[in-house]
């Protein structure tokens, strides 16, 4: 049965393919976003826009307390710590005052923090990077909003490629802008990656899989976590080095010191090595990543990332 759906961060980098991959299999979808230029490129993609701020939650409350799924995707690189948790006090709201009943939330592998060639999983314990260090406890508040008769579903994709935005789509950008490319530190730490379309089709089938059903003794249905992995596993520098045959310019080593004093908390993200594994969203999603390697995919990726460099923002 058709969901009505509400997606918060609708106009961002992981949102807008959420939100669109929604609407595409028939949900009705309502976008959340802060720019009203950007309504008419929501519409575009079949999704209702919302115009509003999580800042001010009467923008789109009405909205989204009549939707039976919200799925949290805003992401703001200035404080998203403050962003996150406005979300999750909109989404306590939603679901005390409101239908929704079911929410997906974004989180990330560097919540694992390095791991030291260690294959993570939902069971690992979690240790998360400087930048993220915050993640962890929101998890935890989004999973109590099933004290509320809500189940949860928290997912932690990897680092996301394809299209023109996000840290792959910055590493086509400078090879654009500056003939080259370059991998952070010595390259040799290794990368979870995972199409953002691949990350889509996950969230299309979290919406889509039927309401378990309530237990007897009534206690709340506990929320469930997922890796979003292509299972690839490519150093930075093989990322650098396949962006650099696709564009046709050199790559080099970015050294670490300056990385970090440039980059700081970010750039220590960048340099962490990483290994995961995506069975249960495999198993239990049927979750079936289209996209399995970026080295063997770049050139097809860089016609897409030059596709997408004309294409209005959602």
């Amino acid at each position: 049965m058709d969901s009505r759906v509400f997606v918060m961060g609708a106009t961002g980098y992981l949102g807008s393919a959420i939100a669109a991959s929604a609407a595409r299999a028939g949900h009705e979808v309502f976008g959340l976003t802060r720019d009203p230029a950007r309504a008419t490129t929501l519409a575009a993609l079949g999704v209702t826009p919302v115009v509003g701020d999580l800042r001010e939650p009467e923008t789109f409350a009405a909205v989204i307390q009549n939707c039976d799924i919200a799925v949290h995707a805003a992401y703001d690189p200035d404080d998203n710590a403050a962003r996150d948790q406005l979300a999750l006090e909109a989404l306590r709201h939603a679901s005390q005052d409101g239908r929704v009943r079911r929410v997906l939330y974004t989180s990330g592998v560097w919540v694992y923090g390095d791991t030291g060639g260690r294959v993570v999983d939902e069971t690992t314990p979690l240790h998360p990077i400087q930048l993220v260090k915050w993640r962890a406890a929101h998890e935890e508040v989004a999973l109590d909003l099933a004290a509320h008769e809500v189940e949860v579903t928290i997912f932690r994709p990897g680092i996301a490629y394809g299209e023109s935005r996000g840290i792959v789509g910055a590493m086509f950008d400078m090879a654009r802008d500056r003939g080259h490319v370059v991998w952070p530190g010595d390259g040799v730490q290794r990368w979870c990656l995972v199409h953002r379309d691949d990350i889509a089709e996950a969230y299309r089938l979290a919406i889509e899989r039927p309401v378990r059903p309530r237990p007897q003794a009534a206690e709340p249905v506990p929320g469930e976590r997922y890796v979003l992995v292509d299972g690839s596993n490519h150093t930075a520098r093989e990322v650098a080095e396949a962006v650099a045959r696709a564009t046709g310019v050199p790559a080099r080593a970015w050294e670490r010191e300056d990385v970090l004093r440039q980059l700081g908390a970010f750039g220590q993200a960048l340099m962490t090595s990483q290994r995961a594994d995506a069975a249960k969203a495999r198993r239990e999603l049927d979750w079936a990543p289209r996209h399995t390697s970026f080295v063997a995919e770049a050139q097809d990726l860089h016609r897409e990332w030059q596709t997408s460099q004309d294409a209005p923002v959602a």
